[in-house]
């Protein structure tokens, strides 16, 4: 990995911070194109394009959908897969997200957590803060110029939603200093911090608002940083919340491969749709991807449905164009990575 520059997985960023400690691989997705090297973005590529975390755009954090019945709001999102281990032996990894005391958030979450990435990548994606003024002008960034104050509330729980979100890593990589495994548990985001020119809450907002950025955060963005999802945010509000939501898993998959492939069952479980019935899954992921492929994105070129040998359902995503995605590697990233 570090002799093509390509992106790095989050238990790479991680072994900068344990020294000496060595991931395990990961096993190859069922029939996945074999993975190109990503095209370098230039060095005055448009600003306004948008921008992701790698390991955020490809694990559950919202729910999007009705939940299925007699499941419980509050039951973290779960997503494992199986790497290889030590001794080349099969591990499961896992990962869960658990929500705070202000539970799961949904569509106005999502879009919260794009916003805040955005503002962290046009701050440089430097220092332990995030600056985003005021509310007023977050709702201002989406073209939204009247909010009633019920939006304004929703806005501020989405923050607390996001601070509270707890996210436990099981067998994330292998420390080969310690000869063990290594677990982690760790959030996102810290305080946020709001400001009024007086003590009343009709005081008027003052623009020296922020939030703070988790340590994890803050290492994966000096060291690896953020992908380019190849379209603007104005088309990623344009989007509803499932489309937004596999948009940014696709440009994710789309800045190595040109066709990707899933099985639906753990392509589900990511984004996630928790439809009970396997045909609602279907219709449900199938709705999303057509509404993506008519929409002004220029992401996603074709979509079906295939049988894999062994009989399982299998979605299959061709990218739109070549350059639909790129990513670059952080200066001072890129000069270690040359070592």
């Amino acid at each position: 990995m570090t002799r093509n520059r390509s992106p790095e997985r989050l238990a790479d960023i991680l072994t900068r911070v344990l020294p000496a400690a060595r991931p395990a691989v990961t096993s190859p997705e069922p029939d996945a194109e074999e993975k190109r090297r990503p095209d370098p973005e230039p060095p005055d590529a448009d600003p306004t394009v948008g921008r992701y975390d790698f390991d955020l755009a490809e694990f559950p954090l919202f729910r999007l959908n009705k939940l299925a019945p007699g499941k419980s709001a509050r039951e973290p999102l779960r997503y494992a897969d199986t790497i290889t281990g030590r001794d080349v032996k099969p591990v499961e990894r896992s990962w869960a997200v658990y929500p705070g005391p202000f539970g799961f958030g949904g569509q106005s979450t999502q879009v919260l957590l794009f916003d805040l990435l955005q503002l962290y990548c046009e701050q440089g994606a430097r220092g332990t803060q995030i600056q985003f003024g005021t509310l007023r002008s977050l709702f201002q960034r989406r073209g939204e110029r009247n909010p009633s104050k019920r939006d304004y509330d929703r806005l501020r729980r989405d923050f607390d939603i996001l601070r509270g979100y707890d996210l436990h890593c099981v067998n994330a990589f292998w420390d080969s200093t310690r000869q063990c495994y290594v677990s982690m548990n760790w959030r996102l985001f810290g305080a946020v911090f709001y400001f009024r020119a007086g003590p009343s809450p009709e005081s008027s907002e003052q623009p020296f608002g922020f939030i703070e950025v988790s340590s994890v955060l803050r290492a994966v963005a000096k060291t690896r940083g953020f992908f380019s999802l190849g379209f603007d945010r104005r088309r990623f509000y344009g989007l509803k919340p499932l489309e937004q939501r596999l948009a940014v898993y696709l440009a994710k998959q789309f800045t190595s491969q040109k066709l990707h492939r899933r099985f639906v069952r753990d392509l589900a479980t990511v984004l996630p749709i928790e439809a009970t019935r396997d045909r609602d899954v279907r219709r449900i992921l199938s709705e999303a991807a057509t509404g993506l492929k008519e929409a002004d994105v220029g992401l996603l070129a074709e979509f079906r449905f295939a049988r894999s040998t062994s009989g399982e359902w299998l979605a299959e995503f061709t990218r739109a164009t070549r350059s639909a995605t790129t990513y670059t590697v952080p200066r001072q990233s890129a000069e270690s990575l040359n070592r």
